[in-house]
């Protein structure tokens, strides 16, 4: 069984891939469940291959702000958006885009606090940025 909505299906992986492939794959899920026992138990799944690829496009961004060229208010950012070609460096991405989002955000938020605008109204003034 697996959590995977839309289901699995068995398949003899070191079939299809080349065999210093599927030696890697053995050696590693060994070495793995040495640290983590059960890891590679009866009931464990190995899920096929996650592809290597990246946006075919990319958002255009101004290099500082990371904010969208033509679009105020947007900020690209991670593997969907070009800038990232896997887990690690979108989160690197995203860390990059939110500090620069942060003083956008936090300047939204004074500024309606300093208009002496009631509460909710900072969060519509961030909105409109």
């Amino acid at each position: 069984p697996s959590s995977y909505r839309l289901g699995v299906a068995a398949a003899p992986l070191h079939e299809l891939y080349p065999p210093p492939l599927t030696a890697a794959l053995r050696d590693g899920m060994r070495a793995f469940a040495a640290s983590f026992p059960g890891f590679d138990g009866q009931a464990a799944l190995l899920h096929g291959v996650e592809t290597r690829t990246s946006a075919p496009v990319q958002v255009s961004r101004d290099h500082e702000t990371c904010e969208a060229l033509g679009l105020r208010g947007l900020f690209p950012a991670g593997e969907g958006a070009g800038y990232a070609g896997g887990i690690v460096s979108a989160a690197v991405d995203g860390i990059r885009v939110a500090e620069a989002l942060l003083p956008v955000l936090v300047g939204g938020i004074a500024a309606a606090r300093a208009s002496g605008a009631p509460s909710g109204a900072a969060q519509e003034e961030v909105g409109q940025r």
